[in-house]
């Protein structure tokens, strides 16, 4: 990020941080646009509203001015030099402003390209060892979702369970709004049940912990915004800039299997009129060379997450139901830090299991039989490769834990 320091700012520096930083835009631009400066600093790991406040502060001590400007259809705000009447931006931030928003409108069809195909990735590496497990391109499943005909931008199986897949795009850090309502629609408590994902940049601890708690689902975050180079040859110069390099990136067409490249529109047009372009998941599996590796570990780590968690849903007696929430302790630890023994394993996720679990007293007692079940969940683990085992240590297989923290 340009002129950014060289870490994380800590809270009582992100007034300075966020201040001197918009001073930086302001001497070279009259006006910069307000919702792509909150997304810029969130590459100094500082959150789009806690700027939101700071750029409060600053107007209402008069350090800086705002005016809205109407460019594609809607009133875009900017933050201004503090001058009578505001001023307005200038010949290029209107225009890099523009294309920037017309991107992030367009590139809905490249993203769930992308998600499909790392969904397909996943399928390829482990769906003949999970039991009913089954990807599906975008499109409308209403003989799944009980009469509901949304077109869904994904669809996967595992078990017993329907899983619909949301994908967002766009630059908001997303919370409990219109995204999260739309989850809710596709929750479904009866059998076959219906647990929704979503696939996102980022969103906030309280979507996440709805979706987890309410919907049974999950909420993965990719951390970036994901384009095709070839159909916006000329987002570089924009990405440069507003210094979103590290926030956006832009990728070549994705190649299946059978040598077709796919941009987004042609991936939306075989979706309905040539479907053996996308099928089956290998034919698509092959194109996630192209993706960001952290990307693709973080969807891999949200659909094998999802998997252990379903072993709870799927226990038929209380030592099972116990032993599937300290495998899902175990499985959380192994993706946000690593390998470890399977005593060092399982002594972490009991402990972790009895902190987060109060009524665990009679658990207590049982230790043994709730550990030894854990024990062979964790075989079938290694035997689907959800887990791997290398000098003892266990292991998420390739995979990232979807919902990473952060220091801001």
């Amino acid at each position: 990020m340009s002129g950014s320091s060289s870490g994380p700012p800590k809270r009582e520096q992100q007034r300075q941080f966020v201040a001197s930083t918009l001073e930086r835009r302001l001497d070279e631009h009259p006006a910069w646009p307000a919702n792509i400066f909150k997304l810029e600093l969130e590459g100094a790991e500082i959150y789009q509203d806690r700027t939101g406040e700071i750029l409060s502060d600053l107007l209402d001590n008069g350090e800086v001015g705002k005016t809205k400007i109407p460019l594609g259809g809607s009133d875009i705000p900017f933050v201004t030099r503090p001058e009578d009447p505001p001023p307005e931006p200038d010949d290029e931030i209107r225009a890099a402003t523009r294309e920037f928003n017309q991107f992030l409108r367009e590139s809905s069809d490249f993203a769930e390209l992308t998600a499909y195909v790392a969904l397909c990735k996943v399928y390829d590496e482990i769906g003949a060892d999970i039991t009913a497990m089954d990807v599906l391109p975008k499109g409308e499943r209403p003989h799944r979702l009980n009469g509901i005909d949304n077109e869904l931008d994904g669809f996967m199986q595992l078990r017993n369970e329907y899983i619909p897949v949301e994908v967002y795009n766009g630059a908001d850090y997303l919370s409990v709004s219109g995204k999260y309502q739309q989850l809710c629609d596709y929750s479904i408590d009866e059998q076959p049940m219906s647990n929704p994902l979503l696939i996102n940049r980022r969103a906030d601890t309280d979507i996440k912990s709805r979706v987890r708690a309410k919907l049974n689902g999950m909420v993965i975050d990719t951390d970036v915004i994901l384009g095709c180079e070839e159909t916006h040859p000329d987002l570089e110069a924009v990405l440069d800039l507003f210094n979103l390099g590290g926030i956006v990136q832009l990728l070549p067409p994705l190649t299946t299997d059978s040598g077709t490249d796919l941009v987004g529109a042609n991936y939306d047009n075989a979706v309905t009129n040539n479907p053996g372009l996308i099928r089956p998941p290998a034919e698509l599996a092959v194109a996630a060379d192209t993706l960001p590796d952290q990307y693709v570990r973080r969807i891999r780590g949200g659909v094998q997450l999802f998997y252990v968690n379903s072993f709870y849903r799927s226990a038929s007696e209380r030592t099972e139901w116990e032993a599937s929430l300290v495998l899902q302790e175990i499985y959380n630890l192994l993706l946000r830090i690593g390998g470890m023994t399977r005593p060092v394993a399982l002594d972490m996720g009991w402990d972790e299991f009895t902190d987060s679990y109060g009524n665990v007293k009679s658990a207590n007692q049982r230790q043994g039989m709730i550990l030894d079940q854990t024990r062979d969940y964790i075989q079938q683990l290694l035997e689907e490769r959800v887990l791997v085992e290398q000098n003892d240590q266990l292991y998420a297989r390739r995979a990232t834990h979807p919902q990473q923290t952060f220091s801001f």
